[in-house]
């Protein structure tokens, strides 16, 4: 099983590779984490938003980042299944 460290490091890691892209950089929210079970959630949103605040930065439809805490796997939920979880 991986600690909340390790977790969100691969966190990290996937948003830099698998997700962050020429138009739009994510990083992970501060103190936006938590474990449900074995998974770990991260809230994540875009580096532009996150220094600004500005509403035209932010990326929409997106929604948390799971960890799964046995395997290491990450994948993005999409902002519905977000909002069931109702996290953060």
């Amino acid at each position: 099983m991986l600690d909340m460290a390790e977790a969100t490091r691969l966190a990290r890691q996937f948003l830099d590779q698998e997700v962050s892209h020429e138009g739009m950089t994510f990083a992970l929210v501060e103190g936006e984490r938590t474990r449900v079970g074995t998974a770990y959630y991260f809230d994540c949103q875009s580096v532009a938003y996150l220094r600004t605040g500005d509403l035209r930065d932010m990326a929409i439809g997106t929604g948390y980042l799971r960890v799964d805490g046995e395997t290491g796997e990450c994948r993005m939920l999409g902002a519905t299944e977000s909002a069931r979880l109702d996290l953060f």
